[in-house]
């Protein structure tokens, strides 16, 4: 008998939020890479966006280029746009499938934080999901080769965050990235909130960015608490919330956070009765 079928994730995105063509993706995630800048030292962590690489791409690239490539693998925590559960949920199979090839998945990490009690293996939740996938080909443009460990979160209750926090530990060596796919306040009727009315692209702007930093200060600053203050006081629509919430009590002590890059689709479009935040904020060890 001759080896069993390798059980991969097939791409749900090419073609839409990303290009189909390999040629073309490859391209393009190495002119993003390169333009992101030279590599930070130290780093252990990134937070990076999850849209459309027309709207996202540069600042999630901003992220990755900053972590630089000299990496075993990456776990790769995204929020669950489409399943409701509890805790996190990690996905069975061998590899993931983009236009690039197949990006390999750490079985034996996988295993280890299956273990955790608020963790269960369900490939079903993964099929649709775009806010991990999304991030796979820069992923595979600086590591080729890597592998990740792929894991969306749900909802969070009590101390969720802390055990989930705890539960990456045995996981996270320094040569081990740690990724979050977030984005920040998404503004507009068709999300549900309007903090200010639409009546123009400045005023929407400047609301968007004060919330959308108020945010930021409190990750780059790795407070758990005043994060969650934060955005249950403001309602700030933050997509990845509970993945960001997991991060902060997964980072060791003696790391800093930087924000390297941030827009939103109202640049990008002008559309100021919708819009959706992007930003990139790096996670660097200040000793040795």
């Amino acid at each position: 008998m001759g080896d069993p079928v390798p059980r991969v994730k097939e791409p749900h995105l090419a073609g839409r939020w990303y290009p189909a063509n390999p040629d073309e993706l490859a391209e393009l995630t190495r002119r993003l890479l390169d333009d992101a800048g030279p590599p930070r030292t130290g780093v252990r962590a990134i937070v990076v966006p999850h849209a459309a690489y027309q709207y996202s791409g540069r600042t999630a690239a901003a992220g990755f280029g900053a972590a630089g490539g000299a990496w075993r693998r990456a776990i790769i925590l995204a929020p669950s746009h489409f399943a409701n559960f509890r805790g996190a949920s990690v996905l069975p199979m061998t590899a993931y499938r983009t236009p690039l090839g197949l990006v390999p998945i750490d079985e034996e990490a996988v295993a280890i934080l299956g273990r955790a009690s608020q963790v269960r293996a369900n490939p079903a939740i993964f099929m649709r999901e775009h806010a991990l996938e999304v991030e796979l080909p820069l992923w595979q443009a600086l590591a080729p080769g890597c592998p990740i460990v792929p894991v969306l979160v749900g909802t969070l209750e009590a101390d969720d965050a802390a055990s989930l926090g705890a539960a990456l530990g045995p996981l996270l060596a320094p040569d081990t990235l740690l990724v979050v796919s977030s984005d920040l306040v998404h503004y507009g009727r068709r999300f549900g909130y309007l903090p200010v009315p639409a009546t123009d692209a400045q005023t929407v702007a400047a609301a968007i960015r004060r919330l959308d930093q108020g945010v930021l200060d409190r990750v780059v600053a790795c407070d758990a608490d005043g994060f969650v203050r934060y955005v249950e006081e403001t309602g700030a629509t933050v997509c990845g919330r509970s993945p960001i919430e997991i991060l902060l009590h997964a980072l060791p002590p003696g790391v800093r956070g930087e924000q390297v890059a941030y827009t939103t689709s109202l640049e990008l479009t002008g559309d100021y009765e919708h819009s959706v935040s992007y930003a990139a904020v790096v996670f660097s060890a200040t000793t040795a």
